[in-house]
C-alpha cells in the first residue's frame, strides 16, 4: 500500500514523484512550491499577504532532460494554488528578439501580456549571451514587464509566471551580471541529465502510457540498445527513450498487422523482444507535443 507521505510528495511536485530520473528536481522544487503553498494556505485562512513570492524560476539543463515534463507538473501546482490558469507555453528565446531595440521590447511586451495567467517558458534563453550586448536589453525588458505585471497584480492571483530555461553557465552568467532581475527568479533548478538505467526506466514508463506492456526479454534488450546509445555521449537525454518507442511501436504495429488470424487483446498491446532493433535509428527529433514526452 502507497504511504501518505508518499501520495503528499506526488501532490507536492504535480505528478513528478516517482518518474524515472526527476527524483533530484523533485527535491530542488519542494522548497519553491512549500513557500507557494504555504502562502496559499494563510490567504485561505484570511491572513494577510501584502508581498507575495515571485513564482518565476530557472531551469538549467541540456535538451531532453525533462524540463517540459516538469514544466507541465509546475502548471497544474500554480492552477491547483490559483495562481494561475494551468497552461504552459512555450517560446524560443530568439522569437523575443527583432531588428531593432524597439521592436524587442514590442515583442517582450507583447509576449508577456499575451501570456496572461499562463505559465510562460522561454526556451534557450542562453542564446541571449550572443547578443552584442550580451541579451542586455531583452532582460532589461523582460524585468520591467515582470515589475508592471507584479504591481498589477500585487497578490499574484492572476497574471503570468516566466520559466527562464538553458545551459546552465550561460543563464547564471546572465542573473548574475543583472541581480535585479535575479531576484524576480528566486530557484534555479537543475536537470541533470539520464543515466542509461534511468533512460531504460523512462522507456518503460512511456510504453506503459501509451497502453503496451513489455515482456521481461523486450525491456532487457531495450536496456541495453539504450545504454549502447547513451554510452560516450554522457547527455542522458529522453530524447533516444522516446525515439526507440517511435521505432519499436513501428515493428510491433508491422508484426501484429501481417498476422495471418487477428491478434488476442494481449498480444494487440504487446511488446516482444523482437520488436526491439538492435540500435536507436538517428532520426529528427521528436515532436514537442509527444505523448508523455520527457523533453
Amino acid at each position: 500500500m502507497t504511504s501518505v507521505p508518499e501520495l503528499d510528495q506526488d501532490r507536492d511536485t504535480g505528478g513528478l514523484a516517482g518518474l524515472p530520473g526527476l527524483e533530484a528536481v523533485c527535491e530542488q522544487l519542494a522548497g519553491p512550491i512549500a513557500v507557494l503553498r504555504a502562502e496559499h494556505a494563510r490567504r485561505k485562512a484570511g491572513a494577510a499577504v501584502t508581498r507575495a513570492a515571485w513564482k518565476n524560476l530557472i531551469f538549467t539543463g541540456g535538451p531532453g532532460t525533462g524540463k517540459t515534463r516538469a514544466a507541465k507538473a509546475v502548471a497544474r501546482i500554480y492552477a491547483e494554488l490559483g495562481l494561475l490558469q494551468g497552461d504552459l507555453r512555450e517560446i524560443a528565446a530568439a522569437d523575443l528578439i527583432g531588428t531593432t531595440l524597439q521592436e524587442t521590447g514590442a515583442l517582450v511586451d507583447t509576449t508577456v501580456w499575451r501570456g496572461s495567467g499562463d505559465l510562460l517558458m522561454i526556451n534557450d534563453a542562453h542564446a541571449w549571451c550572443g547578443l552584442p550586448d550580451h541579451g542586455r536589453h531583452v532582460l532589461r525588458c523582460l524585468y520591467k514587464e515582470l515589475t508592471v505585471l507584479r504591481d498589477h497584480s500585487p497578490n499574484h492571483s492572476s497574471g503570468l509566471a516566466v520559466i527562464l530555461a538553458g545551459s546552465d553557465g550561460p543563464l547564471r552568467g546572465m542573473l548574475d551580471a543583472n541581480p535585479a532581475l535575479a531576484a524576480r527568479f528566486p530557484a534555479v533548478i537543475n536537470f541533470p541529465g539520464y543515466t542509461a538505467s534511468q533512460l531504460a526506466g523512462i522507456f518503460a514508463t512511456l510504453a506503459g502510457e501509451a497502453g503496451f506492456t513489455l515482456t521481461p526479454d523486450a525491456a532487457r534488450k531495450a536496456a541495453t540498445v539504450l545504454a549502447q546509445a547513451e554510452a560516450g555521449r554522457g547527455a542522458g537525454d529522453a530524447r533516444l527513450a522516446v525515439r526507440l518507442l517511435d521505432q519499436v511501436t513501428v515493428s510491433q504495429a508491422r508484426r501484429i498487422t501481417a498476422a495471418a488470424q487477428s491478434p488476442d487483446p494481449v498480444t494487440l498491446s504487446t511488446i516482444d523482444a523482437a520488436d526491439v532493433p538492435q540500435h536507436v535509428h538517428p532520426s529528427d527529433p521528436p515532436a514537442d507535443d509527444h505523448p508523455g514526452q520527457y523533453l
